[in-house]
């Protein structure tokens, strides 16, 4: 799928959030906690079209906490893009093998990435600053085995 996830996390999607990008997700950890936030498209009803972004919360000996789904529609990330193209996709990102343009450009991430924020400062990631951008993030090694009983991180 050309979903061109690493350039969406490292640079398209202007989030704050320190961590690294395996396969097609976006991997972080709170100091604190130890609790490890995903990031990844989730995909729609209908084949390589993804709906928004899906985080789930992670905990390394219980395994997985919370998941929530936030939507390009309910926060209008392609309104202004659908509107200017003359199509309305409903909001979608469609992302075909082989596609060269990440299908994901000209989008209005601003209230998503607040969104992300909010979520990941209730569980104990630091809260950015919304002045400053962070130094661009690139693929990293995969995390460490779960502890949760007989079963492993993997990429998805």
């Amino acid at each position: 799928m050309s979903l061109h996830a690493e350039q969406f996390f490292t640079s398209g999607f202007p989030h704050q959030l320190a961590g690294v990008v395996i396969g097609n997700s976006f991997y972080s950890q709170a100091p604190d906690s130890g609790h490890r936030l995903r990031i990844d498209f989730y995909e729609t009803i209908t084949q390589h079209q993804y709906g928004g972004l899906r985080l789930s919360v992670v905990h390394p000996d219980r395994g997985k906490i919370d998941t929530l789904a936030l939507s390009f529609k309910e926060y209008g990330t392609f309104r202004a893009r659908d509107a200017a193209s003359g199509t309305y996709d409903r909001d979608v990102v469609h992302a075909f093998p082989g596609g060269a343009e990440p299908p994901w450009r000209g989008g209005d991430f601003t209230s998503l990435v607040h969104a992300v924020h909010t979520y990941a400062g209730m569980w104990g990631f630091p809260a950015p600053d919304p002045m400053v951008r962070p130094a661009t993030r690139v693929a990293g090694p995969a995390p460490a085995p779960s502890r949760v009983r007989g079963t492993a991180a993997r990429a998805r």
